[in-house]
């Protein structure tokens, strides 16, 4: 008899455990929604949607490879390549988040082609919508250009954490929508 309670109660734990293992990535937690997850993010930009790819982290960390990378759109809309964006995010809500990203650009067009351009900013508000793994929000780019005209250029990239920096306009209010990346059957 205290055998078979025994083996009653190790099989009750072991199949506990494989439903814990077994279960999906939760996209709610004891706050509310989750971002943590890698998202297909889309910018309605003019003229159509430029497509990323992000990775947010449990840390507050998001990295994020964006189709302006290599240019992306012609050079006259988009006179800069980018490396991949680097940023942080945190909640705001049970179910809307912020976000900043930085990135480097670099000059696409001779006479300065390849040199760096300065820093760029990304900043963006969002909100889950319809249900857990689908967001929308808008976001605002920001850069602080290198002076071309200095002796020290293209060495003169201005600090993009220092106290007061002023930041000029690139876009304002880009709306996204983003889905998360789920398991495909094989």
């Amino acid at each position: 008899m205290k055998r078979n309670v025994f083996l009653a109660a190790a099989l009750f734990l072991a199949l506990g455990m494989i439903g814990l293992v077994g279960q999906p990535a939760t996209t709610q937690g004891p706050e509310g929604a989750v971002m943590t997850g890698v998202w297909y993010w889309q910018n309605t930009v003019t003229g159509g949607i430029l497509p990323s790819v992000l990775t947010f982290h449990n840390d507050g960390t998001v990295f994020c490879s964006d189709a302006l990378a290599f240019g992306g759109i012609p050079t006259a809309m988009n006179p800069f390549y980018y490396t991949p964006f680097y940023g942080v995010w945190e909640r705001t809500g049970p179910h809307a988040y912020t976000a900043t990203w930085l990135s480097i650009p670099f000059y696409r067009d001779a006479p300065l082609t390849g040199l760096v351009a300065g820093i760029v900013r990304v900043r963006a508000n969002f909100a889950f919508v319809g249900d857990f793994d689908h967001i929308t929000g808008t976001m605002t780019g920001e850069a602080r250009f290198s002076d071309t005209t200095s002796q020290s250029f293209p060495l003169n990239c201005p600090d993009p954490l220092a106290p007061g920096a002023a930041w000029a306009p690139m876009w304002t209010d880009v709306v996204f929508h983003a889905a998360r990346v789920s398991v495909v059957p094989y």
